[in-house]
């Protein structure tokens, strides 16, 4: 009974410095969203572009901002903000932290090729916005706003890295005769979510686009346009315990809306969102290697025979 209580201590604490000599395991993160706007226009009921002149009252705002972060360091672009008839567009500067240095360059918002492999270990953002919604000057209506946000995970240990970027255009108006006003222009949703098999591994990428109008002589929201293709249908998620890719890519899609009638003499505001979010998240788990499971194996083969010769 003494050799067989010492031959399983013996296993037990082979068994504790096999753990011991468990190796980490990598666990890789990316996301990448990019949501690209063309051609946004504001019509009137024939179908021709609103102008300055046909508003009794009309003011607003074009505004931007972008943020990256790695491991709690964060870059954050200074916001921009630019009267609707001054002729100016922010566009911020890309912002970025880690490897490579920067990612990608100025207003660039081609995605990186799908991994394996990732393109490193960084936190991106990038905006840019050009046009405008309304006929102003000589200039046709015709905006165009680009956002992306990209999250890379490559690097051993815990780890988290996120992006988030987005434009917002407010109209404060009003008519100078009742009518609707229709909203027409083309979409490139693009989002992208890849994790290899790792604890607390996940990678998320999001868009979200809204247009809303509200009636600020009554308090009342007039109209709300939110397309599921620009939101939670260009959602794209994995996790460590689902391993592998994930990517939502429809290509140029066309979207047009009209809002219910508008009278002359109360003031509207007309609100447009549009943002992307990349988020990765990784940790390392400690795995066995080949050798040290082998080992292990061993020594509870050899306490299973000596048991089986006393006996």
């Amino acid at each position: 009974m003494k050799i067989v209580r010492k031959t399983l201590i013996l296993s037990a604490a082979l068994a504790t410095f096999c753990v011991g000599l468990a190796g980490p395991a990598k666990a890789d993160a990316f996301a990448q969203s990019i949501l690209t706007i063309n051609n946004f226009r504001l019509l009137q009921a024939d179908g021709t572009a609103f102008a300055p002149s046909d508003f009794d009252v009309l003011d607003g705002v074009n505004s931007a901002h972008a943020r990256a972060s790695l491991n709690g360091v964060s870059a954050v672009a200074t916001p921009q903000d630019f009267s609707i008839l001054s002729g100016l567009n922010p566009d911020v500067a890309h912002q970025f932290v880690g490897l490579p240095n920067p990612p990608r360059p100025e207003n660039s918002f081609t995605p990186f090729p799908s991994p394996p492999a990732l393109p490193g270990t960084f936190g991106y953002a990038d905006q840019n916005l050009t046009g405008s919604a309304l006929t102003i000057g000589g200039a046709p209506a015709g905006a165009s706003a680009q956002t992306r946000a990209d999250a890379s995970l490559q690097s051993d240990g815990s780890a988290s890295g996120d992006s988030d970027v987005g434009t917002s255009t407010t109209f404060s108006f009003t008519l100078g005769s009742a009518g609707t006003m229709s909203f027409a222009f083309d979409a490139t949703p693009f989002t992208q979510a890849y994790t290899t098999d790792g604890t607390a591994t996940n990678a998320i990428a999001r868009l979200s686009w809204s247009l809303n109008i509200v009636n600020q002589t009554t308090g009342e929201i007039v109209y709300v346009f939110q397309p599921g293709e620009l939101n939670g249908e260009a959602n794209a998620s994995r996790t460590g315990t689902f391993p592998g890719l994930t990517t939502y890519n429809p290509g140029t899609l066309s979207f047009s809306a009209t809002s219910p009638l508008l009278n002359a003499t109360d003031v509207y505001q007309l609100t447009i969102q549009h943002n992307t979010l990349a988020n990765a998240l990784q940790s390392t788990v400690a795995v066995p290697e080949p050798a040290t499971l082998a080992i292990f194996g061993l020594g509870l083969l050899g306490m299973t025979a000596f048991k089986r010769r006393r006996r």
